[in-house]
């Protein structure tokens, strides 16, 4: 069978690869089911509430990157791992920034959900 390149796959190949790669960091990592059910529990949540359409908008959006970014961070962890199996201070600096980005859309995505709580209980 001849391999095709990966810039020119069909889209459904490259939409299975994609949910293949969801899947790999579903299992591997915990932090990513963590925020998979924090999500669920904010939407059910919101669900009680009914929040304005853009609140909901905003809130999807926080999710969505929240949880991108736990993947980003998690393929590059396993990718420095991969590359350089040896703790290394430049390695762990880099592996502490990946962390660091996940915290900072986190709590983002916290402050815009408050805003949002905040919002629609005062209206």
């Amino acid at each position: 069978m001849r391999r095709i390149a990966v810039k020119n796959q069909p889209f459904a190949r490259k939409l299975r690869n994609a949910w293949r790669g969801i899947a790999a960091a579903w299992s591997a990592e915990r932090n990513l089911r963590i925020q998979a059910v924090a999500a669920l529990a904010v939407l059910a949540g919101f669900g009680v509430l009914r929040p304005a359409p853009v609140w909901w908008a905003l809130i999807v959006l926080c999710i969505v990157l929240v949880l991108a970014a736990e993947v980003l961070n998690s393929a590059l962890e396993a990718l420095l791992d991969h590359l350089h199996p040896d703790r290394h201070p430049r390695i762990g600096r880099v592996k502490d920034m990946l962390a660091g980005m996940v915290l900072l859309v986190s709590v983002g995505a916290a402050v815009i959900g408050a805003i949002a709580l905040y919002a629609t209980l005062c209206r």
